[in-house]
């Protein structure tokens, strides 16, 4: 009974005792009680290691929309999404930014800290569609933005191309999985004169793309039924100038 005892405390402790340089090995009590509340390394994962998560979360959230220009009239269909469904939102767009911005400062963990979001929305890529080798230079900064995030539910919105990228769709996707990722990519836009940023109509449009996938096949499906009216007040926005290194 006390060996017992001591093997199951030995199986929650972090360091691995040795006798005589083979390591003991620990049984798997601690991962049965446990479970995902052990913190897992931030990598890519395979969409078949996700557990099945059934139901959609109903309560009210505190959304945080958060990334680059792309978001602009995208934030006013969630305004109305959060109002129709009892949700808060925040929104904060840093003009011009990319994963590098986001990935080498606290600018993300300062407006979680300040607007304590139970959900965030990401939208971000726009501004990298063309850089070379993107996976090599580029991935330790979206990791960094994952190390933020933390255990916080999200969903990266990737960013809606208008020519073909060089792989930061795919660097997405790559490291948080299918189920927190939606291909914004996949869709149609009419743009403004710049070529790139959908029009209202258009940006209204894949705001309830997202709500389907949100709800019906993202990793943290919550409550987004869509509006039954256009909603007034303009969304609580944070913007950000274009950062000068």
């Amino acid at each position: 009974m006390v060996a017992t005892a001591a093997l199951a405390a030995y199986s929650f402790m972090k360091p691995t005792l040795s006798i005589a340089g083979e390591p003991i090995k620990k049984s798997e009590i601690c991962e049965f009680v446990v479970g995902d509340s052990i913190p897992v390394p931030i990598m890519p994962v395979a969409e078949s290691e996700y557990k099945p998560r059934t139901g959609i979360d109903s309560s009210s959230q505190k959304i945080l929309l958060i990334g680059d220009s792309m978001l602009e009239q995208f934030r006013w269909r969630l305004r109305d999404y959060c109002k129709e469904n009892g949700h808060e939102m925040a929104s904060v767009i840093w003009y011009s930014s990319q994963t590098e911005w986001y990935g080498t400062t606290d600018t993300l963990r300062y407006f979680i800290d300040k607007e304590k979001p139970t959900y965030i929305m990401l939208i971000l890529g726009a501004n990298e569609l063309f850089v070379s080798n993107i996976i090599e230079k580029r991935t330790p900064y979206v990791k960094h933005i994952l190390e933020q995030i933390d255990t916080i539910p999200f969903i990266w919105i990737g960013p809606p191309n208008w020519k073909p990228d060089t792989g930061i769709n795919q660097m997405i996707v790559d490291n948080v999985g299918s189920r927190r990722y939606f291909p914004s990519k996949n869709l149609t836009y009419k743009r403004f004169a710049d070529g790139a940023h959908p029009k209202p109509e258009s940006a209204f449009a894949w705001m309830d793309s997202v709500a389907v996938y949100v709800m019906n096949k993202s990793r943290y499906p919550i409550l987004l039924n869509t509006p039954t009216q256009k909603y007034s007040g303009s969304p609580n926005s944070t913007i950000l100038q274009p950062w000068k290194k």
